[in-house]
């Protein structure tokens, strides 16, 4: 009785954050600013799923097939992390994990540190590059100019970016407890991830706004990769939304457009995940009961 009260305690708090972050953008705005192109949208969905999705192949790896069945679980994953704190689903997991997978809680912790490890190996990897050529080219100051917050971002990510690549490199036998054939697929698979969602944002932008340069927004994808780099930010969805509006004057396009765009893709965000967490609850709610029963491996 009592996790069954601590639970949808849980789940109406959530669901009145996202809700009251739905009421801080505006109604009446998001219907205005909503793009016209069905295009707009399908990338939006692609993109949205494509995070749960990686996710559930890497633990499919890291847990065996028995994952297969319980995508729900990486969907409210990303609910977790986007919308309200980051690593707050990490912690979600290998607390679902342990109940439904019969997994020992340091075994079900230790995955999870070894996909997140892997994870920030390929994701600090690509933004370093991606800030070293726009800092070569001085096309770096247009983000810092625009959010001096983001300067001190970028330096935590350049910090950390220097010592984990080599760190994990030449210790990974110590550092990780998975196998290197492991390491190797669940760093590609969280490499890939972020091509394709770097190629679907840019792909959704250019359907609203084609006049604009592609190298404009890949700058700020470069914003967006260093600000979903630090933890425990809250709400990095909606943080990006304020980036990319505050960024309108280093944009060549029609204002009005680039601000509906942003600010419409910040409130999908949060209209969707609110929807998630509503329709992943029941199934959620029913395996982390203490009457069932896990299957150990």
């Amino acid at each position: 009785m009592a996790m069954k009260l601590v639970q949808g305690l849980v789940v109406m708090a959530v669901i009145y954050v996202l809700i009251q972050k739905l009421a801080h953008i505006g109604w009446q705005d998001v219907q205005k600013s909503l793009p016209d192109s069905p295009v707009f949208y399908i990338l939006f969905l692609m993109m949205y799923a494509a995070q749960p999705v990686a996710e559930w192949l890497v633990y499919q790896t890291l847990w065996g097939p028995r994952v297969k069945r319980h995508f729900a679980v990486f969907l409210r994953m990303r609910v977790y992390n986007l919308a309200l704190v980051s690593y707050m689903g990490e912690a979600f997991l290998a607390l679902w994990g342990k109940k439904n997978l019969g997994l020992k809680g340091r075994v079900a912790a230790s995955a999870v540190k070894d996909s997140n490890i892997l994870s920030a190996l390929a994701s600090n990897s690509f933004t370093l590059l991606m800030l070293a050529s726009f800092f070569v080219t001085g096309q770096l100051e247009k983000i810092t100019n625009t959010d001096p917050e983001l300067v001190f971002y970028i330096k935590i990510v350049v910090l950390v970016g220097i010592l984990l690549v080599p760190l994990v490199i030449f210790f990974q036998n110590r550092i990780l407890g998975v196998d290197p054939a492991t390491a190797k697929k669940v760093f590609t698979v969280h490499l890939l991830r972020l091509l394709a969602v770097m190629l679907l944002q840019a792909s959704q932008w250019a359907v609203v706004l084609p006049m604009v340069p592609f190298q404009t927004w890949l700058l700020l994808l470069t914003a967006q990769m260093v600000l979903t780099r630090i933890p425990f930010l809250p709400n990095t969805d909606l943080l990006f939304m304020g980036l990319g509006i505050a960024m309108i004057n280093y944009i060549e396009g029609p204002e009005a457009a680039i601000a509906g765009m942003f600010l419409a893709s910040g409130a999908l965000a949060q209209i969707l995940n609110l929807c998630v967490f509503i329709i992943t609850s029941v199934p959620l709610r029913k395996s982390l009961t203490p009457t069932a029963t896990p299957s150990r491996p």
